[in-house]
């Protein structure tokens, strides 16, 4: 059956290690598009940070942010899907945050606040190009349910909270690391695999006819879904064994590679 969606993740995906999107990908997207294929950014980012690079490269579909908590038409419309923490949950994961002294992000009504501006704020901005606003105390600020929460820290630290955090909130809350940096947590069920399906069921596709490409962790429930899940060759190693296909890595244009491949059929 043939592709008729792709779903692309952006970091360490899409665009190289110097945050730009390889002309090669750009062209490749184009072609497919120009075929009737629809094109989708599915990425952790917050739509503010997500929405330049889909007008870079014109696509017009909706966007799959905050690792799928929201599906967002490209027009200033309401969410298409949109799935937030529950608020007490979210106090919680806050108020652990500051008693260990992680900094803790809090996206809320598409804007990230923080509890002040530090060095792990300019790291996390650095990367998405996002503005902080910072408030002070962020428990005492949340007064409703937010769409994702961030802990950015020490690469060995990110890793004993998601597996301390994930035992604590099975069943309750998604934790997972995008990035060595970060632990994520969204509301449970959501996944860019579940808003990949999510999306596909509006157009009214079958995971056959969809194609998903990704390098991280959070990237693997739609790298499953997808009929042709494709990793970047600079994925780990654990992504890339629940993939389909290993494409070349971001810095070697993967996803103009995976693209020319699976849905323009030109020889590699």
């Amino acid at each position: 059956m043939s592709i008729r969606l792709i779903a692309i993740d952006i970091d360490d995906t899409l665009i190289t290690d110097q945050l730009v999107i390889p002309p090669a990908c750009k062209d490749a997207i184009a072609q497919a598009r120009a075929q009737g294929v629809k094109v989708v950014l599915a990425t952790g980012r917050m739509l503010e940070s997500t929405a330049p690079f889909a007008q870079e490269l014109g696509l017009t579909e909706p966007l799959i942010c905050y690792n799928g908590a929201l599906i967002q038409a490209s027009n200033d419309g309401p969410p298409l899907v949109h799935h937030t923490i529950p608020l007490a949950l979210a106090r919680e994961i806050v108020s652990l945050g500051q008693a260990e002294g992680l900094h803790v992000n809090a996206y809320l009504n598409g804007r990230m606040y923080v509890d002040e501006i530090n060095e792990y704020t300019r790291f996390y901005s650095s990367f998405t190009k996002t503005k902080a606003h910072p408030v002070g105390d962020l428990l005492a600020f949340i007064d409703q349910p937010p769409t994702k929460l961030l802990y950015v820290c020490e690469v060995e630290l990110a890793e004993k909270w998601r597996i301390v955090l994930q035992q604590q909130y099975q069943g309750r809350l998604e934790v997972f690391r995008s990035k060595p940096q970060y632990v994520e947590f969204t509301n449970l069920g959501v996944s860019k695999g579940a808003a990949l399906r999510e999306l596909a069921e509006l157009y009214g596709l079958t995971s056959a006819e969809v194609m998903a490409i990704g390098d991280s962790f959070n990237d693997v429930p739609m790298l499953e879904y997808a009929g042709i899940g494709v990793a970047v060759a600079n994925a780990p190693v654990a992504v890339r064994a629940q993939a389909d296909h290993v494409t070349a890595s971001n810095e070697e244009f993967g996803v103009a590679e995976a693209i020319n491949r699976f849905v323009l059929k030109k020889s590699i």
